[in-house]
């Protein structure tokens, strides 16, 4: 298996974004205060997150979740109060997606193949 790691500037802030938008759990930082690296788990998804102290790696980061229905994860997200970046259209790979971004402006792409 593969897993993403985000370089992000605010860790907690972004762990938090996850948990209450994407319903992830944490379940690792490195420490209480100011952790340097955390693990976040939402089913068979797990992303590595670590403290990027130079805050170069803003909006840098780029994830694609896929979904058997594209519709459903638009409904389920909206209701949730994410920011969305376009609507469900087809992509370039010809699947149908849509993006979203998360709290440091990392494009999240979700995909249905078709």
């Amino acid at each position: 298996m593969v897993f993403p790691c985000l370089k992000v500037c605010d860790i907690e802030t972004t762990i938090h974004w996850y948990v209450d938008f994407l319903g992830f759990t944490c379940t690792f930082k490195s420490s209480i205060k100011q952790p340097e690296h955390a693990i976040i788990e939402c089913g068979d998804l797990k992303i590595f997150i670590e403290t990027d102290p130079t805050g170069e790696s803003y909006a840098k980061n780029l994830m694609v979740v896929e979904t058997d229905d594209i519709e459903a994860s638009y409904n389920a997200l909206s209701e949730k109060g994410v920011i969305f970046r376009d609507s469900i259209s087809k992509g370039a790979f010809g699947s149908k997606e849509f993006n979203i971004k998360d709290y440091e402006d990392n494009r999240i792409t979700y995909r249905q193949s078709t």
